[in-house]
């Protein structure tokens, strides 16, 4: 290493070491919407960190009811009361000791539970599911996403994941949606308020920008994401995403657009991140070398396994974003320049 490396540089070159020697895991909750793509954004910190160093839990396995007993109840899984919440909370303070837990699974090929498994934290504990951020839950977390998709776009990606992969019949799914909006309103949508960073996914708005008439042609799973991230003081070491400025006015030129917008959010200053079009993917390669140099990432543990909406260059660049204040977080935590709910010692 640079032996002229500033501390900041070597310290977060070291985090897989650090978290390695913590005394117990960095919790992370991811919540939204089922269908809404959170699971798209837990890939990209597992790519960025390392497979071996994140362990995730879905809280779907601690539904109450399985998928027949809510046909004949009518009850959806989106109500807290039909969830043992209380069971989530103990789990999660035995996870943050690093004590393993005994978590309930649900099948959703099947509808049904399977056996529960037992589960050993990794470094890092992705929680992730429907009520992730509920308050009770909050003072366990380090770190907090929401991803909060339009209604188009979650119904679309629901209808196919779970029509496709997951075997649902079609009719019933579809009245299910219908009903799920206002349960999602009221119990589900209010957590982005207390969460580090929202993700929005909206259909591209980039055709909007043209001149007259927009002459150009975008991929069917290209997006406008709004990542809006609480700003942090904590001094992060620089990222450069290399964009070649002469292609922009080439006649093949890939349309692109990325912008940053302070704003307020819920009553707090917040910096917005526009992201639409698609972006040069040698440039995000370039992006992810940097980020996996800078956490100590081995390149045999760069699997780079992602899920087919992530192949999108926006959404893959929306992870590294999202990917980055999260990193950040940890390594103020391990260095002791960020506070936290109980003590921290590594």
């Amino acid at each position: 290493m640079n032996q002229q490396a500033n501390p900041l540089e070597r310290r977060q070159t070291d985090l897989r070491a650090q978290l390695r020697q913590a005394e117990r895991p960095i919790l992370l909750g991811v919540a939204g919407d089922s269908g809404s793509g959170k699971t798209t954004y837990t890939h990209g910190i597992r790519r960025l960190l390392g497979n071996d160093m994140v362990t995730t839990i879905a809280l779907d396995g601690y539904h109450k009811e399985d998928r027949a007993q809510r046909r004949k109840s009518g009850r959806l899984p989106l109500d807290p009361d039909a969830n043992h919440l209380d069971l989530v909370e103990e789990h999660l303070r035995a996870l943050r000791t690093g004590q393993p837990v005994e978590v309930p699974i649900y099948n959703h090929g099947t509808g049904c539970f399977d056996a529960p498994q037992i589960v050993r934290p990794a470094q890092v504990v992705v929680i992730e599911g429907l009520h992730a951020l509920y308050s009770q839950f909050l003072p366990l977390l380090d770190f907090s996403l929401y991803v909060d998709s339009d209604q188009d776009v979650k119904w679309r990606w629901k209808f196919e994941r779970d029509v496709v992969a997951r075997g649902h019949d079609p009719e019933d799914l579809e009245s299910e949606i219908q009903r799920r909006e206002a349960a999602y309103k009221q119990w589900i949508d209010f957590q982005k308020t207390h969460a580090n960073v929202v993700i929005k996914v909206h259909e591209s708005h980039l055709s909007a920008l043209a001149h007259q008439q927009y002459d150009g042609s975008l991929p069917d799973n290209c997006y406008h994401m709004e990542i809006i991230v609480s700003p942090s003081e904590l001094p992060l070491h620089p990222l450069n995403l290399p964009v070649n400025l002469n292609g922009l006015t080439m006649l093949d030129a890939q349309p692109f657009m990325l912008a940053s917008v302070p704003s307020t959010y819920w009553g707090r200053r917040v910096n917005v991140i526009h992201v639409d079009g698609i972006l040069p993917m040698e440039a995000m390669h370039r992006l992810e070398e940097d980020i996996m140099a800078l956490t100590g990432i081995a390149t045999e543990l760069d699997t780079r396994v992602l899920t087919e909406q992530a192949q999108n260059s926006t959404m893959r660049f929306t992870q590294s974003l999202v990917a980055w204040p999260f990193l950040g977080r940890i390594s103020a935590l391990l260095s002791g320049d960020a506070p936290d709910t109980e003590e921290f010692d590594t």
